[in-house]
């Protein structure tokens, strides 16, 4: 009974170890601006993600590259900064400027150095482009989902488009036959005092 018990203690904490959430890993999840640190336009941008096996992989797409930097140096090289301090993380060459890095050490921000040997361990040359991590907004916090609309509720919003629609003509129509009678009641008027004007000047002349 003991040791059944001993089993489920071990098997919880295996649990909680493993599946509740880092919040310091969690951390270093997210994207990267990494702007010029000079008057060169280069730039990067890198997307950060924990995967299962505790290890981040990082995506990253770089422009504005200028080989050589100079006679001497022709590697640019990116480095992590830990999140628990102490030396920066070697990542890896840009290369072209697009690829992907790995790293299983949490990290606050990325830097790019230009080298002169890209095996060097240790920046020694200097920092053209940082940035740091921006968590991502869209996983922190519950959503609230957007209702879609039904076919039914189309087919009644259209019913009553269809409605209004009618109204309006019905609407015009009267509009017009109400102008239609002004304009003959004006036209009656008209004649009416026209008619009267003739018999006056025939009654006169027959006078």
């Amino acid at each position: 009974m003991k040791k059944h018990r001993l089993k489920i203690a071990v098997f919880l904490l295996f649990s909680l170890f493993f599946f509740v959430p880092d919040k310091a890993a969690c951390a270093s999840e997210g994207t990267v601006e990494l702007t010029s640190q000079t008057n060169e336009p280069s730039k990067c941008f890198a997307a950060s993600l924990r995967m299962q096996n505790l290890e981040y992989r990082i995506l990253f797409s770089c422009h504005y590259l200028i080989y050589p930097v100079d006679e001497t140096t022709f590697n640019y090289v990116m480095w992590a900064t830990p999140q628990k301090g102490g030396n920066p993380v070697k990542l890896g060459t840009l290369g072209l400027g697009k690829g992907e890095f790995k790293t299983k050490t949490p990290f606050t921000s990325l830097f790019v150095t230009t080298e002169s040997k890209k095996d060097t361990k240790t920046p020694s040359g200097s920092v053209v482009m940082r940035g740091n991590i921006k968590s991502i907004e869209f996983l922190e916090g519950e959503t609230t989902p957007t209702p879609t609309s039904s076919p039914e509720s189309d087919q009644v919003q259209n019913g009553e488009e269809v409605k209004q629609e009618e109204v309006k003509q019905e609407l015009t129509t009267k509009d017009k036959l109400i102008l239609a009678l002004k304009r003959a009641g004006i036209a009656a008027l008209f004649a009416l005092v026209a008619l009267i004007g003739i018999i006056f000047v025939i009654s006169r002349s027959r006078g």
